[in-house]
């Protein structure tokens, strides 16, 4: 409208109008955020029900199980999530699993104590993933085949060394790092929550994190914003290998002996425990706490499923379908927040275009 001495002025859209569509976006970022809230309920959905069928579920020994179970997964998982959010896949992690346990078991065995035990499986673990993030960055090789190539080779290289026998048994005093409680809990759990501390620290709280979504989001963009794409991708697939050789060590100490057979599925487990999570595998998004709650529905799942008696064909059954679904999740929130994200700039340029006509 014209205003005194009949210049145009432009009049502000309602208030309720202006805000509707930053509302919008703000209801949208929630949901597409909610992926934890959504698996917590569904972990206290499947321990409701299935304490309707058995009142096990209820009972501490059997959450202390869980806990235990958990683990292993969450602590590889923390950092394999890392791996997805840049746009990476890692499938070499049973493997490196194994290693660890062996290898960190092998120096126990042998006098070495339990610091050397410890550094040695990371040391394996740290080999392997700076292997497969040079391959995969530097020599520009897909690394679905890389990390399957050293899945296998790393696993045929230590039944090889061990002619397929377990290490063991292993020293009380290495052995008691996997098996001792305090306040009630296994000491396995308090290892796995500073492990899942420093890994949410990491991606979620530094620039280095910043920089890991910004290449799995758009790798060309982020090299041209100064970003050492190949250091950083490379650096994620070493951090992915010491948290797995670092949870085959604590499995090893757990059951007192390294186990060459160990770790077969771990990685799909892992991989599927990130993904059940809100991770996705498309890159950029991902959180460490949704990992760890996708570790323990896969745990709780299991678990409830053979107090349930359910034939084991059938829990591997169940735990496909829910990989699918949360796949499936995963690409209708990428749909979803594509469609929001064209919204919106149809939204401003609308704006934009309605100011300058206002203004003429």
């Amino acid at each position: 409208m014209r205003g005194t001495g009949g210049a145009l002025v432009s009049i502000p859209a309602a208030e309720g109008h202006r805000s509707a569509p930053s509302r919008r976006r703000r209801m949208t970022q929630w949901a597409f955020g909610s992926a934890e809230l959504v698996v917590a309920l569904v972990i206290i959905l499947f321990v409701l029900v299935g304490a309707t069928q058995s009142a096990q579920f209820f009972d501490g020994l059997t959450w202390i199980n869980i806990l235990r179970n958990t683990v292993f997964v969450a602590i590889a998982g923390c950092f394999t999530t890392i791996v997805l959010v840049n746009g990476g896949l890692d499938l070499s992690i049973g493997s490196v699993f194994m290693a660890g346990a062996v290898g960190g078991a092998a120096v126990a065995d042998a006098g070495y104590g339990n610091l050397l035990a410890f550094l040695a499986g990371i040391g394996i673990g740290a080999a392997v993933g700076l292997l497969n993030g040079l391959l995969i960055n530097y020599a520009q090789m897909p690394a679905i085949i890389v990390t399957l190539g050293t899945l296998f080779a790393v696993r045929a290289l230590a039944v090889t060394l061990t002619q397929g026998q377990p290490i063991g048994p292993l020293p009380n005093d290495f052995a008691a790092i996997g098996q001792s409680d305090f306040l009630g809990l296994p000491l396995l759990v308090y290892y796995a929550l500073i492990i899942v501390v420093v890994a949410y620290l990491l991606l979620h709280r530094t620039m280095f994190g910043w920089n890991v979504r910004a290449i799995g989001g758009n790798r060309v963009a982020a090299r041209s914003m100064g970003i050492r794409v190949n250091r950083v991708a490379t650096s994620v697939y070493v951090l992915s290998g010491v948290s797995a050789a670092l949870a085959g060590v604590l499995m090893a100490s757990r059951l007192g002996a390294g186990d060459p057979t160990l770790g077969n599925g771990f990685e799909l487990q892992v991989i599927a425990a990130a993904i059940i999570g809100g991770t996705s595998i498309y890159g950029a998004i991902g959180t460490v706490p949704g990992t760890v709650l996708g570790a323990l529905l896969l745990s709780v799942l299991t678990t409830g499923l053979i107090l349930l008696k359910v034939d084991p064909g059938l829990q591997n059954f169940a735990v496909g379908v829910v990989i699918i679904v949360a796949a499936g999740m995963d690409r209708a929130r990428k749909a979803r927040m594509f469609r929001t994200s064209t919204n919106v700039a149809r939204e401003r340029q609308g704006k934009k275009a309605s100011d300058k006509d206002a203004n003429r």
